[in-house]
């Protein structure tokens, strides 16, 4: 990210409060379909048609979607105890949780630090060191489709269902989860290919409920398509590679999914 770039996102952060005081998400932003929803980019509140372009001030176009749509899902989290899974340097997700009166907890497979309520320090979705029933909301900003990846401080072979079933333990009675990820851009196949069928059924009916598809930039225009960059086509696991559907998808728009779901009792 450039200098510019940081010193917007700097301000784009620090002004999260007036942000949220506009009451931007309190309407419908998407329209249904068979999937969920889809947030067309032309029905998003951080659409200014005057350009057109999205009024996020920094990132690329997915990066833009996973900012509004952490507002849209972490604005409401008021008196809530909220755990991040993979925040990164600085997360933005922790300016709207705070800003809106719930308290932040963060995990982080490459931190040194001693996890803690209220802090952020070492864990990952399939070991979160914390007991039973700890959360009212588990979430994660485009780290959901890396999970399955080695990690060298965690021991092989992760799997989805006891990454989930790991968060549906430190949740408490009705606790949700919130995950966003990019769809043909990196990471595990199913989110590659956006295989939106495989990504729902890795979600055990016996712990999940009412669980949730939205479709960012999924409807673009009239914004401009924005396909996958060749680097992150060249890293694409080498079974997917070869298959015809990849020479399709490198033509494809990128998009964002966002997922929430209920723990079932």
């Amino acid at each position: 990210m450039s200098f510019t770039e940081t010193v917007r996102k700097e301000w784009y952060r620090r002004s999260t409060r007036w942000r949220l005081a506009r009451g931007d998400w309190s309407k419908p932003y998407w329209r249904d379909d068979a999937d969920g929803r889809v947030v067309a980019c032309r029905l998003c509140p951080k659409f200014d048609e005057r350009g057109p372009r999205c009024s996020v001030p920094f990132g690329k176009p997915l990066r833009k979607c996973v900012a509004a749509s952490l507002e849209a899902h972490l604005h409401a989290t008021r008196g809530m105890k909220t755990l991040e899974l993979g925040y990164g340097s600085r997360s933005l997700a922790r300016e709207v949780v705070v800003q809106s009166g719930g308290s932040w907890t963060g995990l982080e497979p490459t931190s040194g630090r001693t996890p803690a309520i209220g802090k952020g320090g070492y864990g990952h979705a399939g070991h979160i060191p914390f007991p039973d029933a700890t959360f009212d909301l588990v979430f994660g900003i485009q780290s959901i489709e890396h999970w399955e990846e080695k990690q060298p401080s965690l021991p092989d072979g992760l799997t989805y269902a006891q990454c989930l079933k790991e968060i549906w333990r430190v949740l408490k009675r009705g606790g949700s989860i919130y995950f966003d990820a990019p769809i043909h851009l990196h990471g595990h196949e199913m989110f590659v290919l956006g295989d939106l069928g495989r990504i729902r059924a890795a979600f055990d009916e016996t712990l999940w409920t009412d669980v949730l598809f939205e479709k960012w930039r999924y409807d673009h225009e009239p914004l401009p398509k924005c396909p996958p960059p060749p680097k992150e086509i060249a890293n694409w696991p080498g079974d997917l590679a070869a298959r015809a559907a990849a020479r399709r998808l490198e033509s494809e728009s990128m998009w964002m999914l966002a997922l929430t779901a209920n723990k079932r009792a």
